[in-house]
C-alpha cells in the first residue's frame, strides 16, 4: 500500500486505502474531510464510519458552502460506485479546493466499518 502523504497527494484512492487513512485519522495521525455526495435517503440507508459532511449533488452549489473555510486541507468525495464523486472533485476544484480525492468505487468496494 502506498504511504499516507502519497495517498493524500493522489486524486484517486480505493477502499483499502481509505480504511487504512480513516484508522491513521483516529489515531491523530492525519487530517482531512470525509464528504459523501449520496442523496440524504442513500446516506440514512448505509454510510461509512467517519463521514464529515453530506453534501449531496443534487444540491451541491446550495450546501458547499459548508466547507468553504476548508479550500487548503485534503477532501475525499465518496457516493455510491465513484461517479458523483469524481463529478464533486471536478467542481471542487474549479471552486479553488487544492486537494480533492477521489474514492474509486465509492461505498460499494468499501469494506471497511459501516453503519
Amino acid at each position: 500500500m502506498r504511504k499516507t502523504e502519497e495517498l493524500l497527494d493522489s486524486t484517486e484512492i480505493n477502499g483499502k486505502e481509505l480504511e487504512y487513512l480513516l484508522s491513521e485519522r483516529k489515531k491523530g495521525s492525519v487530517e482531512f474531510l470525509l464528504v459523501d455526495v449520496r442523496e440524504e435517503y442513500e446516506y440514512n440507508q448505509k454510510r461509512i464510519v467517519g463521514v464529515d459532511y453530506l453534501i449531496p449533488i443534487s444540491d451541491f452549489f446550495n450546501k458547499v458552502q459548508q466547507i468553504e473555510n476548508y479550500k487548503s486541507k485534503h477532501i475525499i468525495a465518496k457516493c455510491k460506485l465513484g461517479g458523483r464523486s469524481a463529478q464533486a472533485q471536478m467542481q471542487l476544484k474549479r471552486m479553488g479546493f487544492d486537494n480533492v480525492i477521489n474514492l474509486a468505487g465509492g461505498i460499494s468496494h468499501y469494506t471497511g466499518e459501516k453503519e
